[in-house]
């Protein structure tokens, strides 16, 4: 699972803004339309939406971003893919774990997720992710194995059905 970017998209007082993207290799035009396109239009938190964007694909996880003296904000942390042979399931989980991780210790901000967002990107694409948040958080989620687990299981079908 190696994304060409994540992103990290909130409702702003203007509608959608991208708050950051790592590494800024992607067009303006094309952060613009993910930006526009990855939180559709009544999406609720805990929510999950692949899409694609000229010949990029991306998946975006829908989330609150508690807001002090304020009503909740919504956002959207986007990883943006090459091609669409990427374990789209495992992204949802590793990012359902990470929003978990970060509400439950109080660190979901969006200068928190600035922070983690360059770690983030280089675990997703050595296949381990170890952030240490603060001196309570750390994340550290392992899902190659999954990816292994994923392809055993492809094999297995196949040599089921060879010997049908």
């Amino acid at each position: 699972m190696k994304p060409v970017s994540l992103c990290l998209v909130q409702m702003g007082d203007k509608g959608l803004e991208l708050v950051k993207s790592h590494p800024q290799v992607l067009p303006k035009e094309v952060l613009s339309e993910i930006t526009y396109k990855s939180m559709p239009m009544g999406a609720k938190a805990g929510e999950f939406a692949t899409a694609a964007v000229g010949d990029l694909f991306y998946s975006s996880y829908i989330f609150k971003l508690p807001t002090e003296g304020s009503r909740d904000n919504i956002a959207a942390i986007v990883a943006v893919f090459n091609n669409m042979k990427y374990n789209i399931e495992g992204l949802r989980k590793v990012f359902s774990f990470i929003i978990k991780e970060l509400d439950s210790k109080s660190l979901l901000k969006t200068d928190v997720f600035e922070e983690i967002m360059p770690n983030l990107y280089k675990g997703m694409q050595s296949g381990h992710i170890k952030i240490k948040i603060s001196s309570i958080a750390t994340i550290d989620i392992d899902f190659v194995e999954e990816d292994a687990k994923e392809e055993k299981d492809r094999t297995n079908d196949l040599e089921d059905d060879l010997w049908r």
